[in-house]
């Protein structure tokens, strides 16, 4: 796992394509923190720890960016032929399968990291650091966040590998976690009354503004979380199981 964890970085380093979503990540988290310092003032101030949790938790932009860049990197594997010879060397496809995902979102969480730290810093010498209220909040956020990560990641991976095709493992990557709201606003749209908020990630997405002692929300979003990447993993492995990888 630890090589191909190497390989992937190693391959990541090589490819245009990764500098090409780091800077749009890159430009999206400037504007971000851009405009979330525009909106601060000395009666509504950013504080350095608010801002550096806020932009981590907010980048689904950024998550979307890399999920494209998941799933080009496994389209670009079957069409280059790495594919046909990583499973001819005697890789199991399934450490293949978990090694990309743990480098992508590592590599997000890196970038997402970097960004809400600038974002501290310049919050913080504006308006003050401040203190972490409700470190148990925080430290159970921050565990949630990495499992959406994890979870959007392999979604995209999986339709990847179901489609060959980046855009729509990308597409699809994205749409099917978002199922249940989807649902939901068309049988809105049919007057048919339904509250999917259950099994909707969208639910349980922490914020720093939810901040607090009550931690009991955190049961049903890790339970919801893990639901789907269970899910997705299992679809994912099935899928390069049944596959003739010529």
């Amino acid at each position: 796992m630890k090589n191909l964890i190497r390989g992937h970085i190693y391959q990541l380093k090589k490819d245009r394509f990764f500098y090409g979503c780091l800077a749009l990540s890159c430009a999206f988290l400037v504007v971000s923190i851009r405009l979330s310092l525009s909106l601060a003032s000395a009666s509504n101030p950013v504080m350095g720890i608010e801002g550096l949790f806020d932009t981590f938790f907010g980048g689904d932009i950024v998550l979307y960016i890399f999920m494209l860049l998941t799933a080009n990197t496994v389209a670009e594997a079957y069409r280059s032929g790495v594919m046909k010879n990583i499973v001819g060397r005697g890789i199991k496809k399934k450490q293949y399968y978990l090694s990309i995902v743990l480098t992508e979102s590592a590599a997000y969480v890196l970038v997402m990291l970097i960004g809400g730290i600038v974002m501290g810093v310049i919050a913080g010498s504006r308006f003050g650091m401040g203190a972490i209220a409700y470190p148990g909040y925080y430290a159970l956020a921050v565990i949630a966040r990495i499992l959406f990560v994890i979870a959007h990641i392999s979604f995209a991976l999986t339709m990847t590998v179901c489609t060959r095709n980046a855009i729509a493992g990308a597409v699809f990557g994205i749409v099917i976690p978002n199922v249940p709201k989807i649902l939901e606003m068309v049988l809105g749209f049919l007057k048919i009354p339904a509250d999917l908020n259950f099994i909707k990630i969208s639910t349980y997405t922490p914020s720093v503004y939810a901040a607090s002692n009550d931690l009991s929300s955190f049961f049903p979003c890790f339970a919801v979380l893990c639901g789907y990447l269970i899910l997705s993993v299992f679809a994912g492995f099935k899928l390069l199981k049944r596959q003739d990888i010529k």
